[in-house]
């Protein structure tokens, strides 16, 4: 079965050759004292420091395009800021507010249910958590809140700690915001990861950890941005379709990318995607009678509120 997301836009870089150091400083909002020891991380890495007695930090970036760095400290709101351009050095300050939000959802955390604890780990890490495959080793920071529109929302004061048993990696998420309606069963989530490799016990763990890592890799978003950089997404296993052609029971067509991609006078790429579209994964080169023959298995994806991923 393939599995399918919904995209809504991307905007990311070519690689260019130089080195991106971030240097700032870490201040409270309020009185513009210096902040020391809030976590400074480059999403999705394993990148990270933390800012010294005068709230002053400085983070090497690794790869070369276009990234996203992230502020955190308990009782404050996370930052988190894109950086589109690439260049040599950037100057971030940031003033962190007080995390007001929650403070409201901690001290009403008694309202909620088993089901919203395992809606929101099915959501976060696409399954329960378990001492073999996705294992939290802070679940008891992360507080629940259901109002009385029956909409779940999520919080954690600190980085959720994650061992992911299936590919050896420690991994640290970042929760800016956690949101699902139970009336349309529709869930929004916003975070940032960094990690660490877990050092393998032997050869036959790593082979394994390996293996499984390819897997992942297949049909995650950084491939398919790979795959859209170098404009071979039906090569790499990747199908946009539009979602309302779904809906509406038509027969999918391939989104063409010279209908959604443009490059800037900055040799940037810009992935313009004006409504919703399907992300299909199919892990190996995509031909017609693949589209066709997955059709009904797409569109039961769409009409019976299958877990779909929006990003």
């Amino acid at each position: 079965m393939p599995f399918c997301f919904v995209v809504n836009f991307f905007l990311f870089t070519s690689l260019l050759k130089a080195q991106q150091v971030v240097t700032g400083r870490i201040t409270d909002a309020i009185d513009g004292t210096p902040i020391q020891y809030a976590y400074i991380v480059i999403a999705n890495t394993s990148s990270l420091t933390t800012s010294d007695e005068s709230g002053n930090y400085s983070i090497t970036v690794p790869g070369n395009g276009s990234f996203e760095i992230v502020v955190s400290h308990v009782g404050y709101q996370s930052a988190f800021h894109k950086i589109d351009t690439p260049q040599s050095f950037h100057q971030y300050d940031v003033a962190l507010e007080a995390n007001e939000l929650q403070e409201i959802i901690v001290s009403a955390s008694a309202n909620y249910r088993r089901r919203d604890v395992d809606l929101f780990w099915n959501r976060i890490l696409g399954e329960r958590p378990s001492r073999n495959g996705m294992e939290v080793l802070n679940p008891e920071k992360v507080y629940y809140y259901l109002n009385s529109d029956n909409v779940l929302k999520v919080s954690c004061k600190e980085p959720i700690e994650i061992i992911n048993h299936h590919t050896g990696y420690h991994i640290w998420y970042i929760l800016e915001s956690f949101q699902h309606d139970y009336r349309s069963n529709e869930t929004t989530f916003y975070g940032a990861p960094y990690f660490e490799e877990i050092i393998p016990q032997n050869s036959r763990q790593r082979n394994n950890w390996e293996k499984k890592r390819q897997e992942a890799y297949a049909v995650s978003i950084t491939h398919f941005i790979q795959a859209l950089y170098r404009e071979q997404i039906l090569e790499d296993g990747f199908l946009l379709v539009n979602k309302d052609s779904l809906l509406l029971k038509e027969k999918p067509s391939p989104i063409f990318l010279k209908d959604i991609l443009q490059t800037t006078y900055q040799d940037m790429i810009l992935v313009n995607i004006k409504e919703p579209l399907f992300l299909v994964c199919f892990s190996k080169p995509v031909t017609d009678e693949m589209i066709q023959s997955r059709y009904s298995v797409l569109w039961k994806d769409v009409n019976t509120n299958h877990p779909i991923t929006s990003v």
